[in-house]
């Protein structure tokens, strides 16, 4: 109904709104549908205290009939307002303002922030710290080479709005049902033909859809890693929330040191006479952070390795479609072991938005079977809207294209990127060709961590290398994408003396 016939509503009193008001928000040319303007008129009033704790609030009809809206209308409204916890709803009494809508925080300096380095060497919270702000990064930065995400303005925004237009255009009834545990079948069936392009053949009854790669860990550690003490692989540098994952259950982690063809073999199989570990979670392409791939006589002797000491592998390809196309460009283990041996865990997060939060992990039979049940227990199913928006993605080819100019706007910074890192004689451990990680050596004698605090009281983020391996403190990772805007490279340049 027009915005014209909304008139103030004889029982307003109890409101405790001025006829102004409602004649204003009748009169306005305001944007935004009438639900959210009325919404925002009585949400202004509950927090200015025009309406006290307590207030009984006209009923849906009489606000309806008073203000000339319909019911539905007004119902919607004071649902928002529910959602938003100013009025609540008594059951046969009406909706009522919460006291807690308007209780105010009274003001108090922040208290102050412990040191994060103490006098005997290094706090252990530091590491953990910084890390949190680099994952979620939520405050503005004046430059942000550390972050582990592609820009924001680096996504295909219009692509994405038309796939959400387009679920959104869809049988909603799908949610009355929890859905398939395994996740959306179409989604599932078009990563078959995905996957088919890289060598692995997989059935969609063999796939998993999960919120991300590191949902993807997760149920892999739940569903076979359960015993607190028991021997686990990891590589050295590795991602830091998958070390903290590992640890949270209790497991001992042995690292692994990665090569510039992949993992130290000799190390591995020492862990493996010595200790006896069941999996050995490894990146073959675009490893996180070094950039690197591993390589095919590499991968062969991994797989035999696998073979002789029963070792699962859990290969996490999160980079994967940032990585260079073409015969032979990379080596994934999946398509060569054909999951016999490994799980192969895959996410668009990196490519489409981290907010999207799509992974999948695929799996033998019987492997998949198990992990079925344990994502049945913990998770009933998963993101029903962003599987469908994801699939909505690259049913329509957008997709494809996407990555295709991700990984030329990648192609073209690079080189750009290593020069300046040069200049200030910071060397590059490894020059990769795809992706958006360059893992360098600030030098010898640098502490990464303590400079990585100091450029964050500057507004800098980094990523020291410490977050991602023990043995590499004058390292830093560098977003690529990132690190050329700003002042960061100058400020990196003061902190340094160079």
């Amino acid at each position: 109904m027009s915005t014209s016939k909304l008139r103030p509503s004889r029982d307003i009193a109890g409101f405790s709104l001025v006829e102004a008001d409602l004649a204003a928000l009748a009169e306005s040319g305001a944007h935004g549908s009438l639900v959210d303007r009325i919404f925002t008129l009585v949400s202004s009033a509950i927090q200015s205290r025009k309406i006290v704790t307590g207030v009984r609030l006209p009923s849906v009809r009489q606000l309806a009939d008073d203000c000339g809206i319909s019911r539905d209308t007004a119902a919607r409204a004071y649902d928002k307002l529910v959602a938003h916890g100013l009025v609540e709803s008594r059951r046969g009494a009406g909706y009522f303002v919460k006291a807690a809508a308007i209780r105010r925080v009274p003001d108090r300096a922040p208290p102050q922030r412990p040191s994060l380095f103490r006098p005997d060497g290094l706090d252990r919270t530091t590491a953990l710290r910084l890390r949190l702000q680099i994952q979620r990064h939520e405050q503005p930065a004046q430059s942000r080479s550390g972050i582990g995400t592609l820009p924001e303005d680096w996504m295909d925004e219009q692509d994405i709005a038309a796939a959400l237009r387009t679920v959104a255009r869809g049988n909603q009834r799908a949610l009355a049902t929890i859905g398939d545990p395994q996740g959306y079948l179409p989604l599932r069936q078009r990563l078959q033909l995905k996957l088919q392009d890289m060598g692995l053949h997989v059935d969609p009854a063999h796939l998993i859809l999960t919120s991300g790669a590191t949902d993807a860990i997760n149920l892999v550690a739940l569903s076979f890693l359960r015993r607190p003490g028991e021997a686990v692989l990891v590589e050295q540098p590795c991602q830091p929330i998958l070390v903290e994952r590992l640890m949270s259950v209790g497991l001992e982690l042995l690292y692994v040191p990665r090569e510039a063809d992949g993992p130290d073999l000799e190390v591995l199989r020492a862990h493996c006479i010595n200790y006896k570990p069941r999996c050995f979670f490894v990146n073959s392409t675009l490893h996180n952070p070094t950039g690197m791939n591993l390589a095919p006589h590499k991968a062969f002797q991994l797989l035999k390795l696998a073979e002789e000491f029963d070792l699962m592998l859990i290969e996490d390809d999160t980079y994967g479609d940032l990585a260079s196309v073409g015969n032979g460009a990379v080596t994934r283990l999946a398509p060569l072991d054909q999951l016999q041996r490994v799980i192969h865990i895959g996410s668009f997060s990196k490519t489409i938005a981290p907010g999207l939060r799509v992974g999948y992990l695929a799996a033998s039979p019987e492997r998949i079977e198990w992990m079925a049940t344990y994502r049945a227990l913990n998770c009933l199913a998963s993101n029903s809207l962003a599987e469908r928006t994801v699939y909505q993605l690259l049913s329509q080819g957008n997709y494809r294209h996407h990555c295709e100019q991700l990984r030329a706007r990648l192609t073209d910074l690079r080189p750009r990127a290593i020069e300046q890192l040069q200049k200030l004689g910071i060397r590059t451990a490894h020059e990769p060709d795809a992706g958006f990680y360059l893992w360098a050596d600030l030098g010898k004698d640098v502490d990464a961590l303590k400079l990585a605090h100091q450029l964050l009281s500057q507004g800098h983020l980094t990523a020291p290398g410490i977050l991602f391996s023990l043995a590499h403190p004058s390292y830093m990772r560098f977003n690529i994408a990132t690190m050329l805007e700003g002042a960061g490279l100058p400020a990196l340049a003061r902190a340094l003396g160079r």
